[in-house]
């Protein structure tokens, strides 16, 4: 039982409760002063079990001068009451079922707009059984029943309702912790999948003029070969060579054989349709692979080739050391190659031919021989 009438000395608080890290301070809702006094009584209890005259207790204005409150253990009678006390500085309430102005389910749902992780126990009698569930529901971290033992249940009770509240929050904080670090992981990966597509662009692509290398050029034409092979489609290839390109290094300098380069590559790009594949083969050599593409429509591509060629040599005034073009055509259709190296040679066979027939184009055919094409 709790003295009337207490010392009340400046800042003393209540020691800690076994398990806790801190001295929980405590808010009772209860219009039951006798009720509220058992709550005080079972946290004096708990606390001072040889020391009873040392704790000191202070009186809530708006409360019963009989009903004393702990130095971090205050008491209000009503809902309304409990709207004028800033709740957040509290560790734990306790609530009676039924206020003059509300029940527990309408301080259960105040309380949850207002602190939403703050622990909340109910205090019944009997008859507020029916109560416990809905309760618990509405999310009260415990029911208790006033049997007379609440020496006992109530310092267990807090004692589950703080160690409910840090483990909740602890929960949230590794909740964030995790969802900041998948952020963190969805950032790197992005990151990640756009170092890879560079690397991959940069692995397949030449420096200097932009088209695909040589390397990149061989996958692909071995995968459009084995799908031309595999459903008998039309495939094409061509090999072109820059004439007069050592020439022309040698009077106007590498720097310029460079930009003539860069400007093939460009020509390529524009002349050639989406499908065509352009690479630069090696030096001042270049070629194109022509997929689900018929004779007529490769040597159309190799006449566009020629036209653009001559249009972009023009614009750089290279003077007399402007390079001409030369281009051999080889086509499953017309040279039946046996491979996809045969193409290629087909191709390259091709393009020597009108290097020294003077001609521009020249197409492998199944003789042997290479013929000349009109753009």
């Amino acid at each position: 039982m709790i003295p009337d009438q207490f010392p009340d000395p400046e800042g003393l608080l209540l020691p800690e409760f076994p398990g806790t890290s801190s001295r929980p301070r405590v808010l009772v809702a209860c219009e039951d002063e006798s009720l509220a006094r058992e709550i005080v009584s079972a946290l004096v209890a708990a606390r001072f079990a040889d020391d009873a005259d040392g704790l000191a207790l202070k009186l809530n204005d708006e409360t019963s001068q009989d009903a004393p409150s702990l130095a971090d253990c205050e008491i209000v009678k009503t809902l309304s009451l409990l709207h004028s006390v800033s709740i957040h500085k509290f560790d734990v309430i306790f609530t009676a079922a039924s206020l003059p102005d509300a029940t527990a389910i309408d301080v259960l749902a105040y309380v949850r707009g207002t602190v939403p992780d703050m622990p909340v126990i109910v205090m019944g009698q009997t008859a507020d059984v029916d109560l416990a569930a809905e309760a618990v529901r509405c999310g009260a971290v415990e029911f208790l029943l006033v049997t007379g033992h609440e020496m006992v249940t109530v310092p267990l009770a807090i004692e589950k309702a703080i160690a409910h509240r840090v483990l909740r929050r602890e929960n949230e904080q590794l909740q964030e912790s995790l969802s900041r670090s998948m952020s963190e992981l969805a950032v790197t990966n992005r990151k990640l999948e756009r170092s890879i597509r560079q690397l991959e662009v940069t692995a397949r692509t030449d420096e200097l003029t932009g088209l695909v290398n040589r390397r990149w050029l061989n996958l692909m034409l071995e995968g459009r070969w084995a799908e031309a092979q595999r459903h008998n489609l039309s495939v094409g290839f061509m090999m072109i060579d820059l004439d007069g390109f050592k020439r022309l290094n040698d009077t106007l300098g590498h720097q310029q054989g460079d930009e003539v380069l860069k400007a093939v590559g460009d020509m390529l790009r524009f002349a050639c349709r989406e499908i065509d594949v352009a690479a630069r083969f090696g030096g001042d050599e270049f070629c194109v692979l022509l997929p689900h593409t018929d004779l007529d429509a490769a040597c159309r591509v190799a006449a566009r080739i020629v036209d653009v060629f001559h249009d972009r040599m023009s614009r750089l005034n290279l003077g007399s050391s402007c390079p001409g073009i030369s281009i051999g055509v080889g086509h499953r259709d017309l040279s039946a190659p046996q491979t996809a190296e045969d193409l290629v040679r087909h191709a390259d066979e091709a393009m020597y031919a009108a290097k020294t027939s003077g001609q521009q184009v020249m197409v492998k055919t199944m003789a042997g021989h290479t013929v000349g094409r009109v753009a």
